[in-house]
């Protein structure tokens, strides 16, 4: 795989939904970067840590997490390649619980930098909040599944997500999804039970939706996991799984003997 340095990662990922002036670009590729690895399972940042570092995912999947008292997680947020973290940790200074799904690389840049970017060049403050909204958008579509989607919707229409966002950021085959987790995370992440998620991923192999080897996750039926998903046709590529851009419109379909609840 061609090393890219993590200012032009961080350049292609701002490009995808805005335009850059050549200095622009420059003011971006001068941005000091500190690169750190993490091992699956290891915090990136925690909700106490003072922020004063956004994050560049470079390689890996991250997540973004809270906690309950009694120590139930939720996932929120799935950082892919390209991804930034963090830029705006709020006004209290706190960052977020972001824990490494895979090994991953990630590069730190200083907010202070950052925000002396944003004042000179007020575009790619700009840049930056189109990709804020986009992860908000991802983040509403699956508030919409969590609250109105059944097991097998909620399973099929992450695998839609991550078959679109990991092609678009050129980091999977074309027949092959990276999938990592485990079923205590996809649990974490739907709102199911391990023993749920289990059940579902086995009815999806078995309808032949989908199938299940060594981290690598294959569709093997487009139509029948977009279906499955309950994806509105309107609002995805013919020819491929539903676009990135139109999760967050992405309605539900009534279905028949495919809606199954929970």
């Amino acid at each position: 795989m061609q090393n890219i340095s993590a200012q032009d990662t961080l350049i292609r990922k701002l490009t995808t939904h805005s335009r850059l002036s050549t200095a622009e670009s420059a003011a971006i590729a001068e941005l000091p970067a500190r690169i750190m690895n993490y091992e699956r399972g290891s915090f990136i940042s925690r909700q106490t840590d003072f922020a004063r570092d956004a994050f560049v995912v470079l390689t890996g999947i991250a997540c973004q997490q809270q906690t309950t008292r009694a120590g139930a997680r939720q996932i929120l947020t799935v950082y892919l390649s390209g991804d930034v973290a963090n830029v705006d940790p709020g006004f209290a200074g706190e960052s977020q619980d972001v824990i490494a799904i895979t090994p991953v690389e990630v590069a730190l840049i200083s907010l202070d930098a950052l925000n002396h970017i944003f004042t000179e060049f007020p575009n790619v403050g700009t840049a930056f909040r189109r990709e804020a909204a986009s992860e908000l958008a991802l983040l509403q579509s699956r508030l919409v599944s969590l609250g109105r989607c059944n097991a097998r919707q909620r399973i099929a229409r992450f695998a839609c997500e991550m078959a679109s966002r990991q092609r678009a950021s050129g980091g999977s085959e074309p027949e092959f999804i990276e999938w990592p987790w485990t079923q205590e995370e996809l649990g974490d992440l739907t709102g199911l039970t391990a023993v749920h998620v289990n059940r579902t991923l086995k009815s999806l192999r078995e309808d032949g939706v989908l199938a299940l080897s060594r981290g690598r996750l294959q569709v093997t039926d487009w139509n029948a996991i977009e279906f499955a998903a309950g994806l509105n046709r309107n609002s995805t590529d013919q020819k491929r799984p539903a676009l990135h851009k139109c999760l967050a419109d992405l309605s539900l379909q009534p279905t028949q003997a495919e809606y199954r609840s929970i």
